[in-house]
């Protein structure tokens, strides 16, 4: 049943179309990139070019993303771990609702205590802080790589599983905006956990990561 209930084609595109969306996929990583350069610089600011791009030596790391990929696989970890709440979502076109996982602050919880152990054992945790753009760079390469898995995985979607935002027939465009509307492993949610989880957490340890790398 689920087969034959079509999500209708996106009529009105967001972003501008598919020229700023082919724009976007290419202008976020590089601002990223071109302020963390430009933070590097003796005055920091914007208006001035950073200079040459650094060579690919001080870019890349794999020890760097060996770490990103540590931290995404323990909050993917503390994602399927039996505590908090299960909650339903809205309905969906096929009449299902999906069931979600609501334990993002107990995973927070448990990554600060982490962190606090980690301070007390006197881990490195100045590396983040020192190697920085290399993970920027990982995560922007991890970033593609996922987001060109989703992307395939929707092909093979149900009509009914498309995003009714993502499903214009442009492939640039619903590979930018998302074309499938919650992609899944079983019941892990890749959207859910991605949009919220290694982010979020990830931005308040990397602050504390700053405060103890600036104090080294």
């Amino acid at each position: 049943m689920a087969d034959k209930i079509k999500t209708p084609r996106t009529k009105e595109m967001e972003f501008g179309g598919f020229l700023g969306s082919s724009a976007l996929l290419f202008l976020m990583p590089g601002t990223v990139l071109y302020l963390l350069l430009t933070c590097n610089t003796g005055d920091a600011s914007v208006l001035r070019l950073p200079g040459p791009l650094p060579s690919l030596e001080s870019l890349w790391n794999p020890f760097a993303l060996m770490v990103l990929l540590g931290w995404v696989a323990l909050q993917a970890l503390l994602y399927m771990l039996p505590m908090g709440k299960i909650a339903e979502g809205i309905t969906l076109r096929d009449n299902t609702r999906l069931k979600y996982k609501i334990n993002a602050f107990q995973a927070f919880l448990v990554t600060a205590i982490m962190a606090g152990v980690a301070v007390v054992l006197q881990f490195p945790l100045s590396y983040v802080y020192d190697h920085f753009l290399q993970f920027a760079v990982a995560s922007a390469l991890l970033s593609l790589a996922l987001s060109i898995f989703l992307y395939m995985k929707s092909l093979t979607a149900p009509e009914s599983a498309l995003a009714p935002g993502g499903n214009s027939g442009n492939p640039v465009y619903d590979f930018f905006i998302g074309h499938e509307l919650n992609p899944r492993i079983g019941s892990f949610d890749l959207k859910y956990f991605c949009e919220l989880r290694p982010g979020l957490i990830g931005w308040v340890s990397i602050t504390d990561f700053f405060f103890f790398g600036s104090q080294a």
